[in-house]
């Protein structure tokens, strides 16, 4: 039987990820490879549970919303002084790094550059759930280096958007667009980007205003979930960042109204324990464990090379900036999750190079089956990296 009602669904999924997620907890693994096994159990595996892919953007949109919207909570104006400068640096450095690394890896046993330059792209998303999920499992959100991955899974997915959309237009150009200049190519991320910034401030300002005007622990839930959910109907109806736009709405409302903006951030991670499970057994429903097969041996290199980038890439920032030596020797194990960020923008490969013939619906299939698969990968070891690194850091702070 194929379970179809959404409802029925998520009570199964909360009920097998919370057990599920215990067992995994004493075996000194993260929750979350519990979620995704129960997710692989119930879709690929048994089929037992079905999700429109409506139903499934519904889910991961609002979860990726809500972790912007805390993420961008943790940047107040103390913070930016005392680690904002220092944390742009570093996700610059790590991000470029780790694109030049997949790409230059993938190039050389492919010799076909296209392919190594649509997967370095891609490469750089760090996943936020799975990174703030698994901080938040070890308990650890105070430290200096649950801080700086805070502050970086966050900014990482901007630096990763701004590379994407410029590879994509890079690719269309050498796939036939002629009418697409160098001009047009860094228009577009251009105005993704800074729209989403625009929208977050404005709908932040416009949610300060309202919590203002209310009181009551109820009524800050109201309004802050209305705050996000508008912000992300809007970005997707734009064609903008809905996770930079929600970030910049946590960021606007803590530092406009810093207490009411504490007690909505308090509010809103109070609800996040169900919200996670569904994500993550969700996103093991999407996925096709049979894929970690067929991906080959360019989805090797891309793991290898993606783990060396961002090991590599975060050591080089945090040594050059002179971070606190927890941060330079940790910080890269923290860094190693993806998931709906990557198979996103995977999907979105998928769809704009379908129009230009063979080459790019090989290339669309291709992204998606490699970031697929290694999703799967990178889903277990990332949170055992946050573990392992927070663990470590623990030892030393």
């Amino acid at each position: 039987m194929v379970i179809e009602k959404v409802i029925l669904v998520i009570g199964i999924a909360l009920v097998l990820g919370f057990v599920t997620g215990k067992i995994t907890h004493h075996l000194r693994l993260t929750a979350i490879v519990g979620y995704i096994v129960v997710g692989i159990l119930l879709g690929p595996a048994f089929h037992v549970v079905e999700l429109s892919s409506y139903e499934t953007n519904l889910i991961v949109s609002f979860t990726l919303g809500l972790i912007a919207f805390i993420i961008g909570g943790s940047f107040t104006l103390e913070f930016l002084r005392r680690l904002g400068k220092q944390s742009i640096a570093i996700t610059t450095i790590e991000s470029f790094a780790t694109f030049l690394i997949i790409t230059s890896g993938v190039f050389l046993f492919t010799r076909d550059w296209t392919v190594g330059l649509l997967l370095g792209s891609i490469g750089v998303a760090t996943a936020p759930a799975g990174t703030i999920a698994s901080l938040h499992d070890c308990k650890a959100i105070r430290g200096t280096l649950s801080k700086m991955t805070t502050a970086i899974v966050g900014l990482d997915d901007g630096v990763a958007i701004i590379i994407f959309v410029i590879a994509i237009a890079i690719l269309k150009v050498s796939l036939g667009e002629e009418s697409l200049s160098v001009y047009s190519a860094l228009v577009k991320p251009v105005i993704e980007i800074f729209g989403a910034i625009a929208l977050g401030i404005v709908i932040g300002a416009i949610l300060a205003y309202s919590a203002k005007k209310s009181s009551g622990r109820e009524s800050i839930l109201i309004i802050s979930l209305a705050g996000i959910l508008t912000c992300i109907g809007l970005a997707e109806v734009f064609g903008l960042s809905s996770i930079l736009a929600c970030m910049l709405l946590g960021a606007t409302f803590i530092n406009l109204v810093p207490r009411i903006g504490g007690t909505s951030f308090e509010i809103v991670e109070s609800i996040l324990p169900p919200i996670y499970i569904i994500f993550f057994i969700v996103a093991g429903l999407k996925l096709r464990p049979d894929l970690l097969i067929e991906m080959g041996m360019i989805g090797i290199i891309y793991v290898v090379c993606r783990i060396i980038g961002k090991m590599s890439g975060a050591f080089i920032g945090a040594k050059t900036t002179k971070a606190e030596p927890v941060v330079q020797k940790y910080l890269g194990f923290t860094l190693l999750s993806q998931a709906g960020v990557a198979v996103g923008l995977a999907c979105m490969v998928s769809e704009e190079l379908a129009a230009y013939g063979e080459i790019g619906q090989e290339l669309g299939a291709m992204a998606i089956t490699i970031i697929a698969a290694t999703t799967v990968v990178f889903e277990i070891i990332g949170p055992i990296g946050v573990r392992y690194g927070i663990m470590r850091a623990g030892k030393v702070e």
